[in-house]
């Protein structure tokens, strides 16, 4: 049943992985028996497991997440049994397969987690951000305590041994290994590292009765919070360090194995024990156990640990598309504002051009020289628009992809202060759905936005200016491996934009080059998700600007039929970035909450592409008119954004 529920969450991820390869450093957990690590190949011994090289019975949570990623190629570094300073649990293994009589020490001794990094140093190794490097390592180091050793030095043994794993300064045949640090220096960007858990779970802890559950707490814990400490200045210079606890998830299992589909946990293995070393109260040859023997977890677990491993990795590539949807929506909002003066500039005293005015004057005149003055009843005037709009975002190597539909209306009153000059205020309000590529995660959004524009038309020029502020509430969902997490923001977001153009008659039509510049700056508060406590995060304040600017030009045919003049314009304009929200995406585990995790948001700035937009405006009745806009940007690297609207304006 694990299995089963393990492979449906890792179909839940991304086909296209965001990783090129993996590599995996440490002990048991992570041996795979690949070269140039593997215990039973660097000790020239049978496999246990045959076919498989691992400690157990069948895959690794590395080989689990090289399925999940869809991950060509492997690289085993880890030795099973080794420890932090260089030394090895592995004395002795049997040396004819399913024989245990046969156990014969192993020389020259296999090494520890010091011998791995100095053979990655003599291979000349290098990683990248697509390089995914997995570990576990710390583990056997407890197998030093004693049932002497009072809390103090319990806790001295943890501190060291983390000392060893993210620090080294071990030797190994001249070579001064640099524990996690090495890994770092030699490029490495992204580690998820599986915690040690806490022995006491184990249906076989090392050194049995003779350590007290007290002494192995304080191992557990101490290693764990040391490891954190001293990766953490790694972790605030920008390597992506997710650290699993083990422990946490060996207690639930415990607790409630059907949780997850096992049967047994401590008191179970899924293999045949070690005669004479296995307690009588375990019960071995058992299916559905979480482990497969004393200390290591059956390939069904594994797949598990590296299923919950995933989804952290992942993780923060649902928050980075915040950004880009927050600022989308209040771009979207100023270009509804401004298609619908841009179609409105048909009623004004020149929309319809010289050109035009000459050929449906009834005496052939020239055309007028000065705007007509308006009644003093269609001053005030009230509209209302509905709207959908929708946009598209390709998966990026830290963000995930995603489609966004929404519906949505505006509210306004504009005021002619006389001929050429309109000013006016508009409400808007839409309920933007969004669905990630990654773990089915989904963002539903109420935005509210608020804007003051004023609008100045004369012969030939005309701009218009507007003020906006907006408030977007997120309820954010994603896949968990046994619930849902769920997770609640809100974003304020402040525009200035304005557009301006200069028209002139083309024959019948009215054209001419337009210019806009938008800036937006954007705030998306701090949050934290509920949910599964070993996959929530702690998700930092996020401050964003876009500035973009568009050239182009705007053609406009006016039309006269019997129900009155036509105007449709379409723009066609080059849009460039300027300012491109990138910024750093700070994001922690509440289960590792000294390291938290920066994800980098490039610059989109120097990005140039292309917009659209068209509309009209027309009588209806007496002093109803009415508008339909439309507009979307093209050949935009990543995805484009559309919308489309349509509304009513009543004068009086």
């Amino acid at each position: 049943m694990i299995a089963g529920a393990a492979a449906l969450a890792a179909t839940a991820l991304p086909a296209q992985a965001q990783f090129a390869s993996i590599t995996g450093f440490g002990d048991s957990y992570a041996d795979t028996g690949g070269a140039p690590g593997g215990a039973f190949r660097l000790a020239n011994r049978p496999c246990i497991y045959a076919p498989y090289c691992s400690f157990t019975g069948g895959t690794t949570f590395v080989q689990s997440l090289q399925s999940i990623y869809g991950l060509p190629g492997m690289t085993n570094y880890a030795i099973g049994g080794a420890r932090t300073d260089n030394t090895n649990t592995l004395v002795a293994l049997p040396t004819i397969a399913g024989d245990p009589s046969s156990i014969a020490p192993i020389n020259p001794p296999l090494g520890g987690f010091p011998y791995e990094l100095w053979q990655l140093a003599v291979n000349g190794t290098r990683f990248t951000a697509r390089d995914l490097i997995v570990l576990s390592i710390g583990g056997n180091d407890e197998s030093y305590m004693t049932g002497a050793d009072s809390i103090a030095t319990v806790n001295a043994r943890a501190i060291l041994a983390a000392q060893n794993a993210v620090f080294g300064g071990i030797a190994v045949d001249g070579f001064v290994t640099g524990g996690a640090q090495q890994l770092v220096a030699a490029g490495a960007r992204n580690i998820a590292w599986l915690g040690t858990g806490n022995s006491k779970w184990f249906p076989e802890p090392p050194n049995g009765t003779a350590l007290s559950t007290t002494q192995r707490d304080a191992w557990a814990n101490t290693y764990l919070e040391q490891t954190q400490l001293m990766l953490r200045p790694l972790a605030l210079a920008g390597v992506r360090i997710f650290m699993f606890d083990f422990g946490v998830l060996q207690e639930r299992v415990a607790n409630n194995p059907g949780m997850y589909g096992f049967t047994s946990a401590t008191n179970c293995e899924a293999g045949s024990g070690t005669p004479g070393v296995t307690p009588g109260s375990v019960v071995v040859n058992k299916v559905g156990c979480f482990y497969q023997n004393s200390v290591h977890p059956t390939a069904a677990a594994m797949a598990l640990i590296a299923t919950y491993m995933a989804n952290q990795i992942d993780a923060p590539t649902t928050v980075v598309p915040q950004g880009r949807i927050t600022t989308s929506v209040a771009s979207g909002f100023a270009t509804s504002v401004f298609g619908r003066l841009d179609a409105y500039r048909t009623f004004q005293p020149y929309g319809i051009g010289s050109a035009m005015a000459m050929a449906h004057a009834p005496t052939k005149a020239m055309p007028i020289k000065g705007p007509v003055p308006i009644a003093p009843g269609s001053r005030w005037s009230m509209f209302s628009e509905v709207g959908y709009s929708g946009g598209t975002q390709d998966r990026q190597f830290y963000a995930a992809g995603y489609d966004l539909h929404a519906v949505g209306g505006t509210l306004g009153v504009e005021y002619r202060l006389d001929p050429t000059v309109r000013l006016g205020a508009v409400f808007g309000y839409s309920e933007p759905h969004v669905d990630l590529s990654v773990q089915n995660a989904r963002n539903n959004i109420n935005a509210y936005q608020f804007a003051g524009y004023a609008s100045y038309t004369d012969m030939n020029w005309f701009a218009d200016g507007l003020l906006a502020y907006g408030r977007q509430d997120f309820a954010l969902v994603r896949n968990g491996v046994i619930d849902t997490v769920h997770g609640g923001t809100s974003a304020d977001t402040f525009t200035a934009a304005a557009k301006g153009g200069w028209l002139t008659d083309v024959g019948l039509f009215r054209a001419g080059p337009i210019a806009s510049l938008a800036y937006t700056h954007a705030n998306i508060h701090a949050y934290t998700e509920t949910g599964d406590s070993l996959l929530t995060m702690m998700v930092d304040r996020q401050a964003l600007d876009n500035l973009t600017g568009g050239a182009g030009l705007q053609v406009r045919l006016p039309v006269l039929l019997s129900t009155g003049v036509y105007n449709p314009f379409v723009n066609v304009t080059a849009e460039h970035d300027f300012l491109g929200s990138g910024r750093v995406v700070t994001t922690t585990q509440v289960t590792a909450p000294l390291l938290p995790v920066l994800t980098p948001v490039p610059d989109a700035s120097g990005r140039t592409y292309g917009k659209v937009a068209g509309g009209v405006a027309a009588i209806v009745a007496g002093n109803v008119s009415a508008t339909v806009n439309a507009a979307t940007t093209f050949g935009r690297e990543g995805g484009n954004d559309f919308g489309v609207s349509g509304g009513i304006r009543v004068a009086f």
